[in-house]
């Protein structure tokens, strides 16, 4: 069997922002798919995956090691965000079709289930404490025993730090409040702190309602001031997430900045790095939970890592969007705060074209600028 193509699929989705796949052919009339990351720009990442295509056509795509050493390596420097964006849907796509040409579910590739279901969690939001409360006990009350919010209110970067504090502490009161105390309830800085004092001023006010992990409490290139500020947090520290390849979260663990490593199956480098940094962290005594911002298709990716990974700990989850669910078929959701182990063969998921094909990209996506009271740039 040899790849015949790699073809990148752009689509304009709800909200501005667009749906990028990728699907990997064969001679063997099997294809495989994946998914990638909304780095930006969007119209790169075909460009990327007509560069990886190149060296891949005519390759065995079972041969899921070298087909990925041969894309990183070729590169010659350190590929960044786009580059590894296209390289991680790349490699879901060669898992998938590996597990159809044998018939088996991907999870079975990568030693077989050592769990029945896995846990979920989901985000909460809301511009007041009250709405912020109300969103998570409709979470809790579908079953979700686990959440995840921002500890500050959206419109922090206007207010005074210790009129930000007060607010996060009422935010989170309400929350309590709304769900009771044995719902795991975790935060996520945005990495848009930046000041490691800040930080821990903020967790301390924090620690009465015992959050579950703060995530992302610095930016995540200094991964050497992430280890200091560990030593001094009350509290769990989650990240990961913008994080590429082993090497990159093998810094993070050497420098004993995490408890909970959120790599990201659309960015880290796919399936294959996934579970090179689950050994990694299973030998440092850590646990992981995939980071999963994106659709459908990632969440499938990330069910198959969950099933067969040891120290996995709970998986990220939010609702599709209607894009999302009508491009990809079929698409899973966790009943009572649990997936079911996924179906297979492959990830047993797959792109509806003409879906595709009736969304066709008009522009491309931005997050948005946050600026502080001076006008100078926050970081998002």
């Amino acid at each position: 069997m040899k790849i015949t193509s790699i073809e990148c699929m752009v689509a304009s989705g709800d909200g501005g922002s667009n749906l990028v796949y990728v699907r990997t052919s064969t001679d063997a009339g099997i294809h495989g798919v994946g998914e990638i990351y909304h780095v930006g720009p969007d119209m790169a990442s075909p460009r990327w995956v007509e560069y990886f295509e190149e060296q891949l056509i005519g390759r065995d795509p079972t041969e899921i090691e070298r087909n990925w050493a041969l894309c990183y390596q070729g590169a010659r420097f350190p590929i960044g965000s786009s580059g590894m964006a296209a390289l991680s849907a790349i490699d879901q796509s060669l898992w998938d079709v590996t597990g159809k040409a044998l018939d088996k579910p991907v999870y079975e590739l990568m030693g077989g289930r050592i769990r029945d279901r896995i846990r979920a969690y989901h985000g909460i939001h809301g511009s007041s404490a009250q709405e912020l409360a109300d969103d998570a006990k409709k979470y809790v009350d579908q079953g979700f025993t686990a959440l995840k919010t921002n500890p500050l209110p959206p419109d922090w970067r206007e207010m005074l730090w210790n009129d930000a504090m007060r607010t996060a502490v009422e935010r989170f009161a309400a929350v309590r409040n709304a769900v009771g105390g044995d719902i795991d309830v975790g935060f996520d800085a945005h990495a848009a702190v930046f000041e490691p004092a800040r930080v821990l001023e903020l967790t301390d006010a924090l620690m009465e309602f015992r959050p579950w992990f703060m995530e992302e409490p610095l930016r995540m290139e200094n991964r050497h001031e992430m280890g200091r500020l560990r030593e001094k947090m009350p509290c769990a520290v989650a990240t990961g997430e913008c994080l590429y390849t082993r090497y990159e979260l093998w810094d993070l663990i050497r420098e004993r900045g995490v408890d909970i490593l959120q790599p990201d199956v659309c960015i880290v480098g796919g399936l294959s790095e996934m579970r090179k940094i689950a050994f990694m962290a299973e030998a440092h005594d850590l646990v992981v939970a995939p980071h999963n911002p994106m659709g459908p298709l990632a969440t499938r990716a990330n069910l198959h890592f969950d099933t067969a990974t040891s120290n996995f700990l709970v998986q990220e989850y939010r609702d599709p969007s209607p894009a999302e669910a009508a491009t990809l078929a079929p698409v899973a959701a966790p009943v009572d705060g649990y997936f079911e182990i996924p179906e297979g063969p492959g990830l047993g998921i797959e792109i509806l074209d003409d879906e595709m094909a009736s969304r066709p990209y008009s522009a491309p996506w931005h997050r948005g600028d946050r600026t502080y009271p001076d006008g100078s740039i926050a970081f998002i």
